[in-house]
């Protein structure tokens, strides 16, 4: 293992400036753009990746094992760095077909799509292939390319690898592994989107490993290639300060585990591999999705707790049972459904089957906003039980809602011109009726994804309004309306008696556990019904990402004692603070969810201490077992982070664990630095 030429990649990214652009891209776009804008739409796209790939250099740093990196350094004019248009872009959020790729390379996809255009033979046919078979040989073209660059630089393996591959199929573990990196490095910074994922990795690779007699060396080649996945954004956070590029502060991820269609647990030891080479490149991406539940062998238990010892921001762990189960029970085909993947930190992937533009497909509501509106609306009801009233009512407000929603802005998104992207050939329904993603190419299944945040609130807002309306009549349900109206006003040591005394989700209490659980339940029903009437196959969740402190800004004061304007709970965790009991009674509350009818979620855990692996384990094994959907873990103490917001230069290394993946402590905004350091530390 050259640990030297390792630490040395890793400090480079440590020290990338993230206010540095892909500086050839962007020139190379704008200095063209006047061409590009002169030819029509359809024709733009073709032009400017040919362009892109055609003139781009080829940097390979002396301690690279892997070619493909950008060149990159800060917009020198002017004018403010803008994102050019033109016919280059991409949603991203799509699995990689690497499976497809290393067995018989671009070019066997692109004999497939000649095929289908001889068959089809339509003007739309052949402007696909045309597209398909450029966009192939620009590849090509760069790929050798860099195999003269890697050559000059005395990289004779690569410079082999990238003669063949991605084009043509690999042929070792070595040739697979750059395959997957260039594909990755291509559709990330070329395309330019986000979260584009290489999928179930330790599976599509396990052959390619057993040839390879040298573990050590393949040790090796797994610590090099991760690193790389940490170049395309450097230490940039996905929300503050973004890095100006295309990709902005992209995540990546990788599917470890799982089981396939037989029911058989697919831990192997690749994937134990890649976990020891992650803890060698101790950086956050890319991220570990591992599919784990009960019944799965004790080795593999103990190596997910090996990962969340050792890599505790870096994981997400999932309860394959309940994904498999919701996805089979949903009408997905069992081939989709056990093959499943993620491209983004709580976001299941069908591979090569799935992609309703994302727009369309992954929708975050604000849901506490028609739960305060539901609440309003039951109060001025005069006679009718307010709990009961209120989960009616955010019944049928959330669907219309939805219903509006899906009407005005999730419908009309597809193209009515011939259009063509790369990730098109992802796809085979794309490649056998050779249209384009956007062009309804890719749609397999109707597919859309309702999340919902504030769940906390909700339980703790209705056991509020059961305790003082119902039991102790110390308010009428309108009275109780009208102080929320006032912000509590005149009513604080009312509201710090609710904050501070009442009972709280996240702390194992059955009866506000029921409460959350109906809350979801509403919201779940009404998502579901909208789908019904609109033709959408419904996939709910219970997750925020980052956006309930943008949610709650915009909805007034709550029976929990939430003041006007402050932020709702995030994804599946209790209000901060509010969980004073123990791990274990914050899993009882959590799996007491509907998270049966639930296709992702996130639930997320601030250590002060770090366990040992064994610990861990048990700790995943008892909330799986409970029927928890997803955790992740941050080990850090209180004490830790307000030093490292006060000396960030001391903590440049700090992760933490944001929703479903890891940034560094000190490059996030300074409000997300408190939500972390408020987090209930156990």
């Amino acid at each position: 293992m050259d640990t030297g030429a390792l630490e040395r990649l890793r400090e480079k990214i440590l020290a990338s400036d993230n206010r540095a652009c892909f500086i050839e891209r962007e020139t190379l776009l704008r200095d063209h753009a006047e061409q590009t804008l002169a030819l029509p739409e359809e024709e733009r796209y073709l032009f400017e990746f040919e362009l892109l790939l055609g003139r781009l250099s080829t940097p390979v740093d002396p301690d690279d094992r892997f070619a493909g990196r950008m060149a990159e350094a800060r917009w020198p004019h002017p004018e403010p760095f803008t994102r050019i248009p033109g016919g280059i872009g991409s949603e991203g959020h799509i699995t990689l077909p690497m499976p497809e790729i290393l067995a018989k390379g671009l070019d066997g996809i692109a004999a497939e799509v000649s095929a289908g255009a001889a068959r089809i033979d339509t003007p739309e046919a052949r402007f696909f292939e045309r597209n398909a078979l450029g966009c192939i040989a620009a590849i090509r073209g760069f790929c050798n390319r860099y195999a003269d660059a890697a050559e000059a630089a005395g990289k004779p393996e690569a410079a082999a690898a990238l003669r063949q591959v991605p084009c043509g199929p690999a042929y070792d573990l070595f040739s697979a592994l750059q395959s997957v990196w260039i594909m990755q490095f291509i559709t990330s910074t070329v395309c330019g989107a986000r979260d584009f994922a290489p999928g179930r990795i330790d599976r599509y690779l396990l052959h390619f490993f057993r040839a390879e007699p040298d573990r050590g060396r393949a040790l090796e080649l797994l610590a090099f290639f991760l690193v790389k996945f940490n170049e395309i954004t450097g230490t940039a956070t996905d929300n503050f300060e973004q890095k100006p590029i295309p990709c902005t502060s992209s995540k990546q991820y990788l599917t470890l585990g799982g089981r396939n269609a037989a029911g058989e647990w697919e831990f192997n030891a690749l994937t134990a591999l890649f976990v020891e080479a992650a803890e060698l490149v101790r950086l956050p991406q890319p991220t570990l999705n591992f599919r784990i539940g009960p019944g799965m062998p004790e080795e593999a238990w103990q190596l997910a707790g090996r990962a969340a010892h050792g890599l505790d921001a870096q994981c997400n762990f999932f309860n394959d049972l309940l994904i498999v189960n919701k996805l089979l029970g949903s009408g997905i085909l069992p081939e989709d459904a056990w093959n499943y993947a993620f491209t983004a930190c709580n976001r299941v992937d069908l591979p090569g089957r799935l992609y309703n533009i994302m727009r369309r497909i992954d929708v975050f509501d604000n849901s506490f906003e028609y739960f305060r509106e539901a609440l309003f609306s039951a109060a001025e009801q005069d006679g009718t039980p307010p709990v009961e009233t209120t989960l009616d009512e955010l019944r049928r407000i959330a669907e219309e809602r939805m219903l509006a929603d899906i009407r005005e802005n999730r419908v009309a998104v597809y193209s009515e011109r011939f259009t063509f992207r790369f990730e098109s050939l992802f796809f085979a329904s794309c490649i056998q009726s050779c249209r384009d993603i956007c062009r309804m190419g890719a749609e397999n299944y109707r597919w859309m994804h309702r999340m919902f945040s504030g769940i906390a609130n909700m339980a703790d807002s209705l056991a509020a309004v059961e305790r003082l309306v119902v039991r102790e009549k110390r308010l009428t349900f309108r009275e109780f309306a009208e102080l929320l109206e006032a912000d509590f006003s005149g009513a604080e040591v009312l509201r710090e008696e609710i904050v501070n005394r009442f009972p709280k989700y996240g702390n194992g209490e059955p009866g506000v556990d029921a409460l959350a659980a109906a809350a979801a339940d509403a919201l779940i029903d009404a998502a579901e019904s909208a789908g019904r009437k609109t033709g959408f196959l419904m996939m709910p969740s219970i997750y925020s990402l980052t956006l309930h402190a943008r949610f709650g800004s915009t909805v007034g004061a709550t029976p929990d004692g939430r003041h006007a304007g402050e932020p709702v709970s995030e994804n599946q965790s209790p209000e901060h603070g509010a969980d004073r009991e123990s791990p274990t009674a914050l899993f009882a509350s959590v799996s007491r969810l509907p998270l049966r009818r639930c296709i992702c979620g996130g639930l997320n855990l601030k250590l002060g201490c770090r366990p040992s692996a064994d610990r861990f384990a048990a700790m995943l094994r008892s909330f799986f077992e409970l029927g928890g959907l997803h955790i992740g873990f941050t080990v850090v103490n209180r004490r830790t982070l307000e030093a490292a917001r006060r000396n960030p230069e001391e903590y440049r290394t700090l992760l933490i664990r944001k929703t479903g993946f890891s940034e560094f402590f000190t490059s996030l905004s300074p409000a997300e630095q408190q939500e972390i350091i408020d987090r209930t530390e156990y």
